[in-house]
């Protein structure tokens, strides 16, 4: 415990528990492991073979003789993709996923989805900064999907700062995945469109959350409390949401969380009748919103964990370097930059660290990606050594 797992770990049907990576954080995920069978690996670069639950003790350590299972070998292990790299390849496959939601294509995508949500939250506890990252700067143009693996990632952040159950956690990112599938054929429409919405098109977006929980359920997804959040993901404390018009406590806490990762995503992403909102801008609007619209501890709880400026963020200092968020620091209003453009306006060679903290590199303003789209698209080598810091 409290270390990343050395393989991914299966039930005895062969469903994937936790990936290779996760790190077991608490005896919630000890017991869900001994609870219900463990695979390990026959080598380092093969398959697994199911252990028998009395090879384990108590302790969920391997008892005296069950190491034989393990035997090593002496083929090199394969470097693991770095957090930021990665995310880019899990939004490609959250795209086929949600095709197939759309496509019906079979029952057994509910355990798909499950298995991305675990994938998603390994990541980010390899390094939380890189995954938000890779979100926040959106390198690619599968912009609706990167938004719902956007506010996913900023669920999981959520879900580790509250310390949740694994699996409601687990449930949680699921549901943070796939909670505006029904919106899939339209979304490039809708995130284009300048006039107002047609009668149809009003419809459709009135009834996106009924119609998701229907696609999940021919998923064959029955988990309570991910199908929910779903269908209420739309719904405001004030009774001002959608599709049931529900109140305060009559709102489940996932459908709360959902909301909140939600809004923000679509804020700091521009559309055809605005440019993108600024995070700290979205931040103070969500922040502004609490206990009305928006849960006002959770709103407060996401300005702490990812920041006034979150990692990704570029960002002018006042030495006039601009630079990008690199890492967040224990002051929201004050993270670790790396400089990318010198006072002069030329290149910088190396990306030097900049402690916001110091008056000399305080930030002054957040700028546009797109004024620095070159730079932007090489930024992601800030984190290609996969190197979690801790929070200043």
């Amino acid at each position: 415990m409290g270390a990343p797992l050395a393989w991914s770990v299966y039930d005895r049907a062969g469903k994937l528990l936790f990936v290779q990576g996760m790190v077991l954080v608490c005896q919630a995920h000890l017991d869900i492991i001994l609870e219900r069978g463990l695979v390990v690996p026959e080598s380092r670069s093969s398959g697994g073979v199911v252990l028998p639950a009395a090879v384990i003790d108590a302790s969920g350590a391997l008892a005296e003789g069950a190491d034989a299972a393990e035997e090593a070998d002496d083929t090199p292990r394969v470097p693991e993709v770095p957090v930021f790299r990665a995310m880019q390849l899990l939004r490609r496959e959250l795209r086929q996923l949600h095709d197939d939601l759309l496509a019906c294509e079979s029952d057994e995508l509910g355990g798909q989805a499950r298995e991305l949500a675990l994938r998603l939250q390994a990541l980010v506890e390899r390094d939380a900064d890189a995954a938000l990252a890779a979100m926040q700067l959106e390198v690619g143009d599968d912009g609706d999907v990167a938004r719902v693996l956007h506010a996913a990632t900023l669920c999981q952040v959520l879900v580790q700062a509250q310390q949740l159950d694994p699996e409601e956690g687990v449930s949680l990112v699921a549901a943070a995945l796939t909670y505006d599938v029904a919106l899939g054929p339209v979304a490039a429409v809708l995130n284009r469109q300048t006039g107002a919405l047609t009668e149809d098109q009003r419809l459709m977006i009135d009834t996106h959350p009924l119609a998701g929980v229907e696609l999940l359920q021919a998923a064959g997804v029955d988990d309570e409390v991910w199908l929910e959040a779903v269908l209420q993901h739309h719904e405001r404390l004030d009774g001002s949401g959608y599709p049931s018009g529900l109140e305060g406590d009559a709102i489940s806490p996932g459908a709360r969380m959902l909301a909140i990762v939600d809004i923000y995503s679509a804020m700091v992403r521009p559309r055809a009748y605005r440019e993108a909102i600024h995070a700290r801008h979205a931040l103070r609007s969500l922040f502004l919103e609490r206990g009305k619209a928006v849960d006002g501890p959770l709103a407060s709880l996401l300005v702490r964990e990812i920041g006034v400026f979150p990692p990704g963020t570029p960002v002018r200092l006042a030495n006039r370097e601009v630079g990008v968020v690199l890492r967040r620091g224990s002051d929201a209003a004050r993270p670790l930059v790396a400089r990318l453009i010198n006072a002069n306006g030329t290149l910088a060679a190396i990306a030097a660290h900049r402690d916001t903290a110091q008056p000399e590199y305080a930030i002054t303003e957040t700028v546009p990606p797109y004024k620095y789209q070159a730079l932007v698209a090489s930024a992601s080598e800030l984190w290609s050594s996969d190197r979690a810091m801790p929070r200043r």
